[in-house]
């Protein structure tokens, strides 16, 4: 068992490209998968221009929603990305296929390290552990926790498309640390995206790790001198000797 590091009680995990790899090529493969579906219905739309026109609707999400820290709706992408593709309004029964195609294909693609379940158990040990992440759409989150036979270790999963905002937005760490009953100087946050997840918890009275183990692209607010994680670790395998070091 680990000694627990002074004063913290909980470990909170983003969840994308922290406990999950999400990159590039898994991305494309969970679209190929809703695009298998629709595809019988535009056989005219090829394959490229189906993501193209996915990526572009759900970029504009962004822009919108972004600077009010808003998550984004699922439902109305996914509607917006039928309309665009076959000229017409879906009905919600296509829509839902199309999210729920979605949710199978990322379940298919997205799978965590082999060596996570043996490092949580023992973290489990010694703190109470929880997920706390930005995804417009929660099935996909749960699903994979629950498959993989890790959500056993957490005590908390909390995703933003279930409160309608996202990180850095304090308010998404403080519902969480109430779920858990305990205050920000009792928990730490790990986490891959520095204005997200390092930022967000300094703003929520947080200490961070920041994790680059699955995170390929740079981060354009890599430090950010508004906050600063206590570590870095290139894997969340390091992550005990580091609390080691901090207890």
């Amino acid at each position: 068992m680990l000694q627990p590091v002074s004063g913290v009680r909980a470990i909170i995990f983003d969840f994308v490209n922290t406990l999950v790899p999400l990159r590039e090529p898994e991305f494309f493969r969970i679209l190929q998968g809703v695009y298998d579906c629709v595809h019988p219905a535009i056989p005219h739309v090829p394959l490229e221009a189906f993501i193209q026109q996915y990526v572009r609707i759900r970029d504009e999400q962004y822009a919108r929603n972004l600077p009010n820290l808003r998550e984004n709706d699922f439902y109305e992408r996914m509607a917006t990305l039928w309309q665009h593709l076959t000229g017409h309004s879906p009905n919600p029964s296509t829509v839902y296929k199309m999210m729920g195609q979605y949710t199978l294909a990322f379940e298919r693609v997205v799978a965590p390290a082999p060596y996570l379940k043996i490092l949580l158990r023992s973290l489990s040990e010694s703190y109470r552990l929880a997920v706390l992440s930005n995804y417009p759409y929660a099935p996909c989150v749960h699903r994979v926790l629950n498959r993989s036979g890790l959500a056993r270790y957490f005590c908390c999963i909390a995703v933003s498309a279930e409160a309608g905002i996202v990180k850095p937005h304090p308010d998404l760490f403080r519902l969480t640390l109430y779920r858990l009953g305990l205050s920000p100087q009792d928990a730490l946050y790990i986490g891959d995206d520095w204005c997200a997840d390092v930022l967000g918890a300094a703003r929520a009275g947080m200490r961070s790790i920041y994790t680059r183990e699955w995170r390929t692209e740079n981060d354009p607010c890599e430090n950010h001198s508004e906050a600063s994680p206590i570590a870095q670790v290139h894997s969340l395998r390091e992550l005990p000797s580091i609390l080691q070091n901090l207890s």
